[in-house]
């Protein structure tokens, strides 16, 4: 039987993200007590963590309401619910493949409602930048509000230290960054006039008259207002969890405030919906406001297993939606 190239290079992408994750989760659990941990997992109120649950859909579904923002100010407008079909289907792709779900979302607008690829992509660039920013914020508030906290985190783990200082200082870096700029140089010098450099510069000329028009638009109010909502509701999502462990339910808002921020870290990793590296953040933070390491454990494990068929669900019901949404209402 034949294999394309791409499908198997796709495969092991996947199977190489998640194969760091379950390593990173097997190195945390691998001397548990699983009895124990399951002990503690069922001391917990799952009813509160349940409660939670409707916070982070209500994330995304504002989410979607922001991206229509974007699509409207090029001129389109598709049906609402399909934009927001599309947001909730992508964080279930994302648990296939770290990321495809981005690429899905612009995809399946663009073949539903008829939008060129390229300007939902560009749209979406936007929306994903306004919420870097804003996650940004997040720590930057986190870190002013608790410096002593993130001191401490990177003390008490040290090899990140090192592999951020061995990273930049690797020779592999500096020469990677000389033949990118090589061949930055060459692409605008020697072939700046092959066909592939007309396309690119046409691209880039479409994208900044675009990207002018979304910074014209006249609702910018609109998007503050519905990215603050966002990220309340998403750390609501998180937060609430909290009060469903005794060992957690005392530490405050401020302390949930600053796990949820390393949490944002933890989900930039490219690996399957944060698998292991969500874990490590959320574990090591609790361990440094003072929570017992098996009760770190037990609260990463629940939360994140809640959660992410949650997001799984209501991701599915986007995905097998779409089709299905009345778009010649709006045509």
């Amino acid at each position: 039987m034949k294999v394309n190239k791409d499908s198997f290079k796709s495969l092991l992408k996947i199977l190489f993200s998640l194969s760091l994750g379950l390593l990173i989760i097997w190195a945390m659990y691998r001397n548990t007590d699983m009895g124990e941990l399951w002990s503690i997992i069922k001391s917990a109120n799952i009813g509160v963590i349940a409660s939670s649950l409707i916070f982070g859909l209500i994330g995304n579904y504002i989410r979607g309401l922001r991206w229509e923002l974007f699509v409207n100010s090029l001129g389109y407008h598709p049906p609402r619910v399909s934009l927001v079909y599309a947001t909730l289907g992508n964080y279930a792709v994302n648990f296939v493949l770290p990321r495809a779900g981005d690429i899905w979302r612009c995809g399946v607008v663009s073949r539903y409602d008829k939008i060129p690829f390229a300007k939902t992509l560009e749209t979406f660039l936007v929306d994903k930048m306004v919420d870097i920013v804003a996650g940004l914020g997040i720590i930057f508030i986190s870190i002013l509000l608790y410096i002593d906290f993130f001191a401490s985190y990177l003390r008490d783990n040290s090899e990140l230290t090192e592999g951020l200082t061995n990273f930049f200082t690797s020779a592999w870096m500096y020469a990677g960054l000389a033949v990118l700029l090589v061949a930055v140089l060459l692409m605008c010098t020697v072939f700046r006039k092959t066909a592939f450099m007309e396309k690119v510069r046409k691209f880039f000329n479409t994208l900044k008259n675009d990207l002018t028009r979304i910074s014209r638009m006249e609702e910018k109010k609109r998007i503050i207002i519905y990215t603050i909502l966002v990220w309340f509701c998403f750390y609501l999502y998180f937060y609430i969890c909290f009060f469903a462990f005794d060992f957690t339910k005392e530490l405050g808002p401020l302390a949930g405030l600053i796990v949820f921020a390393m949490t944002n870290i933890g989900i930039s990793v490219p690996v399957q919906g944060g698998i292991g590296p969500w874990h490590f953040v959320v574990i090591s933070s609790l361990l440094i406001l003072g929570v017992a390491e098996k009760e770190a454990l037990a609260f990463a494990g629940a939360v994140f297993i809640i959660q992410s068929v949650w997001q799984i669900l209501y991701g599915l019901f986007g995905v097998l939606a779409m089709p299905y949404v009345k778009r010649e209402l709006f045509r």
